[in-house]
């Protein structure tokens, strides 16, 4: 059985483009956060959210076979997903355009201009998807408890975590300094700085 949680972007793209449709859950699943975080940006609706979702995925399995380089996915869906999200904005602003005409009022939504997301954003956004990358490769009792540590929506006491992974609570400090060096030692390798 095929590890797809340890797999590089190249070979869950080679087995999708052999019909493995495990292989395509497993690439949505490593992306989906960093699809949805920028319609979230966008301030757009849950619904917006899933439709530009939708329309990326679409988008990326008609692409598959012409993706050029399979390294550069996380920027290729960046700019996808920000396509999107303007289309959706644009929709919204003809919308609130017609609705003003016949009101005579001013429109509430601002359209978003046809920029790419600043450089910065960008860098951020492709540092989260290395970082989740690299948490990926770590053993599971690493990946357990810097998730519990640092991706909870709500903080965990030590104690929580510790029942969680049956370990005692004061060894969760020594434990995740050495978790994170580990996590330093494959970011550093991926070319992290």
């Amino acid at each position: 059985m095929t590890d797809y949680t340890r797999a590089t972007d190249e070979e869950l793209i080679a087995a999708c483009l052999r019909g493995d449709s495990q292989a395509w859950e497993a690439l949505l699943c490593r992306y989906q956060r960093l699809i949805y975080s920028i319609p979230h940006k966008y301030n757009l609706s849950p619904e917006d959210m899933a439709d530009v979702f939708q329309s990326v995925c679409v988008a990326l399995l008609q692409g598959l076979n012409n993706l050029r380089n399979e390294a550069k996915l996380g920027a290729w869906l960046i700019t996808t997903t920000t396509r999107e999200c303007w289309k959706i904005k644009r929709r919204q602003q003809q919308l609130a355009d017609a609705v003003s005409l016949d009101d005579q009022a001013e429109s509430p939504l601002e359209l978003v201009a046809d920029e790419p997301l600043p450089e910065e954003v960008i860098q951020q956004l492709e540092e989260q998807v290395l970082i989740r990358r690299s948490i990926e490769q770590l053993d599971e009792r690493c990946r357990l408890l810097l998730n519990y540590l640092f991706y909870q929506k709500d903080e965990w006491p030590y104690e929580q975590i510790a029942k969680q992974l049956n370990m005692p609570p004061s060894s969760i400090g020594p434990t995740r300094g050495r978790c994170l060096e580990k996590l330093k030692r494959i970011l550093k390798k991926a070319g992290f700085s």
